[in-house]
């Protein structure tokens, strides 16, 4: 009897476990005090500008073996750490074998995007900043809160 034919759904799941780099990424008018990736800390996010993501490394977000794809992730920011916001977003599959980092990026119109990579994500998006903390001299704007639920309060 014949197999019925695998879908792409179903051969994505990794086949090792994995322990990714958090590198995040702020395109939006003002710094991320912190961010988180389904709890595991990501760090603080200045500004980004047309050479920085505006971020670091951290440790880690592990994956199982098996996991497949897309994945929920639950991301979670604040930039004053009296209001914290929090969206799901999708992880799609890994374009590598070896996906040892994840990217999250915040864009200017309140969308955030996930994606696994080898080596360090690109940008993607180049912009200027006035300083690290902001983009804009004045008038900044913030659109990711239209998007995602936000609550005032020091504990998440």
């Amino acid at each position: 009897m014949e197999s019925p034919p695998t879908t792409d759904k179903e051969t994505s799941g990794l086949k090792n476990p994995v322990s990714l780099e958090i590198n995040g990424y702020n395109y939006t008018d003002l710094a991320i005090d912190s961010f988180e990736v389904n709890g595991q800390g990501g760090g603080d996010l200045s500004v980004s500008s047309s050479t920085s993501g505006g971020g670091k490394g951290t440790c880690c977000l592990g994956l199982s073996p098996g996991t497949k794809f897309p994945v929920a992730l639950t991301l979670r920011w604040t930039r004053d750490r009296k209001r914290w916001c929090e969206k799901t977003v999708q992880l799609a599959a890994p374009v590598t074998a070896d996906p040892r980092h994840i990217g999250v990026h915040f864009f200017p119109d309140g969308r955030i995007e996930a994606e696994l990579t080898e080596g360090y994500p690109d940008l993607k998006l180049k912009l200027d900043r006035v300083d690290a903390g902001r983009r804009k001299p004045a008038a900044n704007s913030v659109q990711d809160e239209q998007s995602a639920r936000c609550r005032d309060g020091d504990d998440p």
